[in-house]
């Protein structure tokens, strides 16, 4: 399961107030912060993982069932499976919304996980087979994961003495046969929430003084109806909740160039529609020309004695 992290570049623009973190951290909750995306409203924590385990004999040994309460946050929907792994497993995962309580889960099953476990695609994945995912309600601010097992793990304990479940984010967990063993040493997962501004839609915050997207951004709705946040217009990057607003920056070229070497000559704004510029940039042999705009970059190489 990979991490992904993040951390501010001394050279490009300010993304934080003076005396402001501009790195990811642990949360005053002790949750670590591994990832915060302004362009998707988007904020990645790590998260406990429940478990149940067995001995031999039966007789549970350890039990997990770990909670999560957010304020200013939902549980991403789309980004997130609630996923249980074992082979004598029944997990259930309880959240609200609002004064509405919601309750999902899954089973897995499984007798036996041999050395011919993994021929064919659907061991690899999870379908049921030591291995059950699902959806997870919109809208949760809060869950708690629950862990049991039907016989308590006696018939599979040789290969599988613990039970575990968790919410994580979907494209960062793959399950194979080593995730017994693997899930054993891991006590958290990657999950992702979405973070947005209000209650009010871009069109209602827009008449406000105090409307919080800034210079050269856009207002984008909140995927669940509520609340909006920002993102910097093609062409520019930061932080478009800065005073300062977002600031011209680099496009890596994806024809070959590593990036735009050097800086802007000239440059011109469409009176119609300012997300659509054309830069020249000075290079290291001839000035490489890019027109952005909101769907695409083209890239065209210029005659460097010829002006423009």
């Amino acid at each position: 399961m990979a991490i992904t992290t993040t951390s501010a570049d001394v050279l490009g623009p300010q993304i934080s107030l003076p005396g402001c973190a501009d790195r990811c951290g642990r949360s005053k909750n002790n949750l670590p912060v591994s990832n915060i995306t302004l362009e998707g409203g988007e904020l990645v924590i790590m998260v406990y993982i429940g478990k149940d385990c067995y001995n031999k004999d039966g007789e549970r040994i350890y039990h997990f069932d770990p909670r999560l309460r957010l304020v200013d946050f939902n549980i991403a929907t789309d980004r997130n499976k609630f996923t249980a792994v074992g082979c004598d497993t029944y997990a259930t995962l309880s959240g609200y919304r609002g004064e509405i309580r919601y309750v999902t889960g899954c089973v897995s099953y499984c007798n036996v996980i041999d050395d011919s476990f993994g021929a064919s695609s659907s061991d690899q994945s999870c379908s049921g087979v030591g291995c059950c995912q699902t959806s997870i309600p919109s809208g949760l601010k809060n869950f708690t994961v629950s862990l049991t097992s039907y016989y308590n793990h006696t018939y599979v304990n040789d290969f599988n003495p613990c039970s575990y479940a968790f919410v994580v984010e979907e494209s960062q967990f793959k399950f194979s046969k080593a995730s017994f063993q693997e899930l054993n040493s891991t006590d958290m997962v990657p999950m992702v929430l979405n973070w947005d501004i209000g209650k009010e839609s871009c069109d209602e915050a827009k008449k406000r003084s105090n409307f919080t997207c800034k210079a050269n951004s856009k207002c984008v709705d909140a995927s669940d109806g509520s609340g909006y946040f920002c993102q910097c217009l093609p062409g520019y990057e930061g932080n478009p909740y800065h005073p300062n607003g977002c600031q011209d920056g680099y496009i890596a070229s994806e024809t070959g160039c590593d990036k735009v070497c050097g800086s802007s000559q000239s440059e011109s704004h469409s009176q119609s529609d300012q997300s659509h510029r054309t830069l020249v940039a000075t290079g290291t042999m001839l000035p490489l020309k890019l027109k952005m705009c909101e769907e695409k970059v083209e890239y065209e190489f210029v005659d460097s004695s010829f002006g423009e």
